[in-house]
């Protein structure tokens, strides 16, 4: 135990913990939408969209954050268009995005001073190497987020699952559908050259399958989602530290193996 508490005094792991604290609640609370949405690989592809933003900016000399945030919102606005009218699906819209700006990252980091460790950086990110000056920065800009989403959450629901009745009370949908990516990909953004892609999409997606599996309720699947992703955040850190793990993928087995049993919980109670 004296070992476990001695973990926690390091300024290191308490300025890791800080951060994924937030990281846990915005994330696993805006992934509950993601998931209902069944825009996932939104996410996914907007985090890889960020991150070559990132490489662009590592390669060129400019603000890593600036240039994350900027790519972010440019996407943000592309995935807001409607798609229904087209003859190509969202998915294959989605998955051409999340492909090209793959390898645009690849390209550009491999041009850079530290070549595919860039890449890998951008990918896995490391959550025990953030500065401290950047943990009040990520708790503001999540802050915001959290408490626009909770201020807005019956429009963002009604016009999320329900958008022919929202426009018929009146609902701008589509300038409510682009207020959702913008926020969503402003959160991206910032912390994607901090902690990576893997780690941002674990939180958008793992927490809220899990919660979604056990209660039908959307106050009970946030409340659990959010539960999730925090215990997720605290067992992996603590994990990761003490038995010299990699932290990104001991956070990820850890939401992993929540999913995994909520979700055989769900059948049971159902059943």
């Amino acid at each position: 135990m004296s070992e476990w508490l001695e973990t926690w005094r390091s300024p290191i792991a308490q300025d890791a913990l800080r951060v994924g604290i937030i990281l846990a609640i915005v994330g696993g609370y805006l992934g509950v939408y993601v998931v209902l949405k069944r825009v996932v690989f939104v996410g996914a592809a907007l985090a890889q969209v960020s991150a070559a933003g990132v490489a662009l900016a590592l390669l060129v000399g400019w603000n890593p954050l600036l240039s994350a945030i900027l790519f972010a919102l440019a996407g943000s606005v592309f995935f807001a268009q409607p798609y229904g009218e087209r003859r190509i699906s969202r998915e294959s819209i989605i998955g051409a995005v999340f492909l090209t700006f793959s390898a645009l990252t690849v390209l550009l980091a491999s041009k850079g001073a530290h070549g595919m460790e860039e890449v890998q950086h951008l990918l896995a990110g490391d959550i025990l190497a953030v500065a401290p000056e950047e943990v009040a920065r990520i708790w503001a800009l999540g802050l915001v987020v959290l408490v626009v989403f909770v201020l807005l959450r019956k429009e963002f629901l009604l016009v999320a699952f329900d958008a022919e009745t929202a426009q018929a009370l009146g609902y701008r949908t589509r300038i409510w559908e682009f207020a959702f990516y913008l926020l969503l990909g402003g959160f991206i953004g910032v912390v994607i050259h901090l902690v990576g892609l893997v780690l941002i999409f674990g939180y958008l997606v793992l927490p809220a399958l899990g919660a979604l599996m056990l209660a039908r309720r959307i106050t009970q699947v946030v409340g659990i989602a959010v539960a999730n992703a925090l215990i997720a955040t605290v067992a992996g850190l603590l994990v990761s530290i003490l038995f010299d793990l990699p932290t990104t993928a001991t956070m990820l087995a850890f939401m992993s193996l929540l999913a995994g049993v909520e979700s055989v919980a769900g059948v049971a109670l159902r059943s």
